[in-house]
């Protein structure tokens, strides 16, 4: 995801805040992939791992 479209407003609730949730890969917690990035308010999905994958097949 670009700097850009972080930046910006979730289309759903106007809110600029996200989050962005994390895949641990090991049992030591040192190393994860990018899971989703939501939005803080209403948990709109920008970004995924599911959705990634989809759009490769």
């Amino acid at each position: 995801m670009k700097m850009e479209e972080l930046l910006k407003k979730c289309p759903e609730c106007g809110c600029p805040d996200k989050t962005i949730q994390r895949k641990i890969l090991d049992e030591h917690r040192a190393h994860a992939k990018t899971k989703a990035i939501v939005c803080a308010e209403c948990g709109h999905e920008f970004e995924s791992e599911e959705k990634d994958e989809k759009c490769e097949e």
